[in-house]
């Protein structure tokens, strides 16, 4: 099963290198935002990651296990450990990425000894220091984002500090088992998985529904069912948001012509992509490359 579940440094990037910060942070908004409130499974293979939810109604896999979450609540994830969420539009909560290297041996022994007990996942009402751990991630997000001449080691510290935090409420706590999905969502999300495999791949094309559906081996109808249900959306309109996507960012990135980015982009009609463009963007692509957006 692993060798089938992507290998990321962070969600969305392939393994790309030493980190220039002891650790990465992000806002569950920002990440998620960007990827249709969805982070399909996949494992890490040097990072320990800190999740925490200020907000209920997440969906999450980690390992075998499957939860629905009804309260705030922090996860732990170990490297290796797959895990995946859907995540509600109003999702407020943090990522701690630490790479291995980073965690100070002792530190590292007491987290191997504690998930090897422990599910890795606190429930805000069951854990006493829920607040004091929210505190600390905010204390790293504030330092994250500014420039401070200690801010490595103040990084370090905080990190250090919510780790053993974590590491205190699992002993306390026993894992959580409940709570679980069923069978048919687990089966629907490996089929949206596909899907969206399956456009990465061909969105330049133009590849009709039902030969998508035929790759898949399911019925038009049926993956439509799918991707409402998983995705939130229907196939079209994920194709139309991938080929969006994608002009957006030949437009900020290159110089091709306008032609060329709609054909690179999946549209063979120039006139069409120029329509649609304008009515998803809300400018045409000439005036999207003239404001700048969509550049860091």
């Amino acid at each position: 099963m692993s060798r089938m579940i992507p290998i990321y440094e962070l969600y969305g990037e392939l393994l790309s290198g030493a980190f220039t910060d002891p650790i990465h942070h992000e806002t569950i908004f920002e990440r998620s935002s960007k990827n249709d409130w969805t982070i399909r499974l996949h494992r890490h293979a040097k990072l320990v990651q800190v999740f925490l939810f200020r907000t209920a109604g997440v969906r999450l896999r980690i390992g075998e296990l499957e939860y629905h979450s009804s309260t705030p609540l922090v996860l732990l994830v170990p490297p290796e450990t797959p895990h995946g969420f859907r995540f509600p539009e109003a999702i407020d909560g943090d990522v701690l990425s630490i790479p291995v290297a980073e965690i100070a041996p002792p530190v590292l022994d007491k987290l191997r000894q504690v998930m090897q007990v422990s599910g890795g996942i606190l429930t805000g009402p069951a854990a006493q220091r829920f607040e004091a751990i929210d505190m600390l991630l905010r204390q790293i997000r504030d330092v994250y984002h500014s420039m401070g001449s200690e801010r490595a080691a103040l990084l370090g510290a905080l990190t250090q500090a919510t780790l053993l935090s974590l590491i205190g409420e699992l002993r306390r706590i026993a894992p959580v088992g409940g709570t679980a999905f069923h069978s048919e969502m687990n089966r629907h999300e490996l089929q949206a998985q596909a899907f969206c495999e399956l456009v990465e791949a061909h969105f330049t094309q133009s590849m009709p529904i039902p030969d998508y559906a035929r790759a898949m081996a399911v019925s038009p109808p049926h993956l439509t069912r799918v991707c409402r249900r998983i995705l939130g959306t229907s196939p079209n309109e994920l194709i139309r948001k991938r080929r969006m996507l994608e002009a957006k960012r030949l437009l900020a990135y290159t110089r091709l012509s306008v032609q060329d980015v709609a054909q690179r982009s999946g549209f063979a009609d120039i006139t069409y992509f120029s329509r649609t463009f304008t009515k998803t963007i809300g400018m045409t692509p000439n005036a999207f490359r003239r404001s700048g957006e969509g550049r860091p």
